[in-house]
């Protein structure tokens, strides 16, 4: 049966690993079938099992139950169950959760109808006991053979489950139930053969009217003993009706071949069980409502029991009590196959209200349209969205429903440039100058140049590309914008005052040298009340351009301070900043820039 169980299951796995290669669903350009997400999410599963069933038993020992029993004589015997079958049927209902709705929970309700034999064999008790005239006795027991009880067995569970399912293609799909089984009842009706020797063995002390009988518990009774039994009486022809009803009525518990007063009866154990179903099972599916379940079940249910207190199979002629009610604990096992329906219930979903049901539609999700089988066509160019690349903007079947806006042969999501016609080395994007590199990325899109300046070309070939060179057709250092160094202009003696006024890095303070240049302003400015003076400040290349501009204005600034302060009237000077243009010598090194960080004055005289 195990090898049965794992065939079954190891068919599902390979089913499954083959149902890959095929289509999955309905989202496919003919239909295929409704995959399981697309099916009711409530079923109903009946199912009719049939096979076989086990019990291993436990039992309590009881030959301690028969009183002052006779050790190595006594033998109360071993159960056991056999020749069994089982049959019923058990009926779910399940609801599949998630997207694709392949697990689920189930319960419901299951009844097994199931038969056996239990066999107790060797049974044979000997033990002290008293008779209807208060005389102690040695009471002899003995089944005719094995005993054997024919079971019939009432097992009601209702079936908890977690539950599982996958359709592979329209008419074959697997789906197995794995859970627990909550038992109801556990009903155990037999019917016995069996059947018992009851001897005695009586011994006397005393003589007279004093003669009292005692146990006699040796292992062989004393030939002295007043016996009750088959072998002395075996030689005599109305034994069993001596037995049966002459030594009865004068009140011996003696008998042979002694059947019980009622040999049927029923047996529930004490303990509910708590057990384990696993249902694995190939489905034929005759529609999308309805399929047929053919597969295997396997059932374990450990049973607990108390048996009754001081129990003994028998210790009187017609008494009996069946052998379960020995027993301590039942594992039963059950296993066989199943056949049965699974039937889903309500009508098929239409999870996009587009009034075509999932089942008919090729994108069940999407509201569409009958034209496109349930699929939508959001750019109305013809092309349903599920073969649409491009859904949003009307395109090409060519492109895949994508445009090309250029008409170009490129499609707009691949160009890269899609509204200028190009070509395919450029992605798409036009090159008019022809020097390898597309106008988009090209800073002179209309002259052929470089790649290393964007595309610009470099005239002069000074480094300085064209659009950034001040001086294009002139080679010059690329500090200074591709321009070259002005030549100084000569100095005009009546306009210069003596040295520049130099500066500190970054500095507008005026350096202390620069203070006697000041001083002879100052006195010419005094000697001439017409005369006014024009301050040019100038920097070195250090900092941005914006930056210098500002800090040599500062310069200016800062000279016609001082100038007001050694008396010279404001309105008599003006300040101009230059920046670090005009330099006065090469900002290469640390003396030209030295000589560049300066201001100059320029004074014009009232005879001007």
């Amino acid at each position: 049966m195990k090898k049965l169980l794992f065939l079954l299951l190891a068919s599902g796995i390979a089913s499954s690993a083959f149902a890959q290669g095929g289509p999955s669903g309905l989202n496919c350009k003919k239909k295929c079938f409704a995959p399981d997400s697309l099916l009711s999410r409530w079923v109903v599963d009946i199912n009719f099992l049939a096979g076989g069933m086990s019990e291993d038993l436990t039992t309590a020992k009881t030959i301690g139950n028969y009183n002052n029993s006779i050790a190595g004589v006594s033998n109360t015997g071993n159960l056991k169950f056999g020749k069994s079958h089982s049959y019923g049927f058990d009926a779910q209902v399940g609801y599949f959760f998630g997207h694709k709705c392949n697990w689920g929970i189930g319960t419901g309700f299951m009844y097994l109808g199931q038969q056996g034999n239990l066999t107790l064999d060797q049974f044979h008790v000997e033990y002290q006991s008293t008779d209807a005239n208060n005389n102690t006795f040695r009471q002899l027991i003995t089944a005719n053979g094995p005993i054997e009880e024919k079971v019939t067995i009432t097992n009601i569970n209702i079936p908890l489950v977690l539950k599982y399912k996958h359709r592979f293609s329209k008419r074959i799909g697997f789906t197995a139930d794995l859970g627990a089984l909550f038992n109801l009842q556990m009903r155990n009706s037999y019917n016995s053969n069996a059947s018992f020797d009851y001897e005695a063995v009586y011994k006397f002390t005393g003589s007279g009217s004093d003669v009292t009988a005692v146990y006699d518990n040796a292992t062989t009774p004393a030939s002295t003993d007043h016996l009750l039994t088959r072998a002395e009486y075996a030689t005599r022809s109305d034994l069993n009706s001596y037995f049966n009803t002459t030594l009865r009525n004068l009140g011996y518990n003696v008998g042979l071949n002694a059947r019980p007063n009622s040999n049927s009866g029923s047996v529930s154990y004490t303990a509910r069980s708590v057990g384990l179903l696993v249902q694995p099972s190939i489905n034929y599916y005759f529609n999308d409502n309805i399929a047929l379940n053919l597969g295997v079940y396997y059932i374990y249910q450990p049973f607990k029991n108390t048996p009754t207190n001081g129990y003994e199979l028998t210790n009187k002629v017609g008494d009996y009590s069946s052998v379960m009610n020995s027993v301590t604990a039942s594992n039963n096992q059950t296993y066989g196959l199943n056949v049965g329906l699974r039937i889903y219930l309500g009508k098929g979903k239409d999870s996009d209200h587009d009034g075509i049901p999932n089942r008919e539609d090729w994108c069940p999700y999407v509201y569409g349209v009958p034209y496109f089988h349930g699929c939508p066509d959001t750019d109305g160019d013809g092309i349903p969205d599920n073969e649409d690349s491009c859904v949003r903007v009307p395109g090409l079947a060519k492109f895949h429903g994508c445009p090309d806006s250029d008409g170009d042969g490129i499609p707009d999501k691949e160009d890269a440039c899609p509204y200028q016609a190009g070509t395919v080395a450029m992605h798409g994007c036009p090159d008019r100058d022809g020097d390898g590199i597309a106008d988009k990325d090209d800073a002179c899109p209309d002259k052929a140049g470089l790649p290393q300046f964007k595309g610009c070309p470099d005239s002069d070939g000074d480094g300085v590309p064209d659009n950034e060179d001040q001086c294009p057709d002139v080679a010059g250092p690329v500090e200074n914008h591709g321009c070259p160094y002005p030549k100084p202009e000569p100095a005009v003696e009546p306009v210069k005052v003596s040295t520049p006024i130099l500066f500190e890095v970054n500095k507008t303070v005026i350096h202390h040298s620069s203070y006697p240049v000041l001083d002879e302003a100052v006195k010419k400015l005094s000697a001439d009340k017409d005369a006014t003076v024009v301050v040019d400040g100038y920097t070195d290349n250090t900092g941005t351009k914006a930056y210098n501009k500002g800090l040599s204005m500062r310069r200016a600034q800062a000279v016609k301070e001082h100038l007001i302060k050694l008396g010279v009237s404001p309105k008599r000077i003006k300040v101009v900043g230059h920046g670090e243009g005009q330099p006065a010598a090469s900002n290469d090194s640390d003396e030209g820039r030295l000589k560049n960080r300066r201001a100059v004055m320029h004074l014009s005289t009232g005879d001007e």
